[in-house]
């Protein structure tokens, strides 16, 4: 009875021994499975990377150009529009239109006109290639970096240019002007008074600048 007993609990424990091996490498096996990435987890992962750091394309900036207010009066230019420039160059600044119908009768057609807001307050005047060869300034909006400009009177621009005698200009009026010797770049100021009538308080009512040759401070009807 004894003998037989004995050879049960040697069955039972060797039963126990063996479900628990068995119990051990299936847990083992269960355990590598959830804590090992699969192929199908690897991919998935390396597309979101590729993904994420897939650069963004950035659009080009279209230059603006500026606004009147920006615009700054110097010897043979305003803002960036200089005197010489070129037919091409000018339209490359976005401020001017090519080749428009004059607005009077009998003139030739107009290489170069500026847009509007500038229209207002500009005019340019051109070589027969498109070449900017004079500027003139109407509005009072556009000054130089001293604040010279339309409404200053003829004591102020007197003070604050170094050639301080007027001469004749425009139609029987007068000018006074600042010359700048490293561009040969002119800008002129006009006074509706003639010269000896002129008083402090008169006012500029025209600006023009241009290059190697004196503003002449006059516009026709073309």
């Amino acid at each position: 009875m004894i003998g037989a007993r004995t050879m049960m609990k040697k069955q039972i424990a060797a039963l126990v021994l063996g479900v628990s091996v068995v119990g051990g490498v299936g847990a083992g096996v269960l355990a590598n499975a959830l804590t090992s990435k699969t192929p199908a987890s690897a991919s998935s992962g390396d597309k979101e990377t590729t993904q994420a750091t897939k650069p963004t394309p950035t659009a080009t900036a279209t230059p603006t150009p500026a606004s009147p207010s920006d615009l700054v009066i110097t010897p043979g230019a305003v803002g960036e529009v200089r005197v010489g420039m070129s037919k091409q160059a000018a339209l490359a600044t976005g401020m001017f239109t090519a080749d428009q119908p004059p607005a009077v009768d009998g003139c030739p057609v107009l290489p170069l006109t500026w847009n509007k807001p500038y229209a207002e307050l500009l005019d340019v005047q051109t070589l027969g290639n498109g070449e900017i060869a004079s500027i003139g300034v109407r509005g009072k909006l556009i000054r130089t970096e001293g604040g010279l400009g339309i409404g200053s009177t003829y004591a102020e621009v007197r003070a604050a240019v170094e050639d301080k005698e007027p001469v004749k200009a425009g139609y029987e009026q007068s000018g006074l002007f600042e010359y700048d010797p490293q561009t040969g770049g002119w800008i002129g100021y006009l006074f509706d008074p003639p010269v000896g009538e002129l008083d402090d308080s008169d006012p500029v009512t025209f600006v023009e600048v241009t290059k190697g040759v004196q503003p002449g401070l006059m516009r026709d009807g073309c």
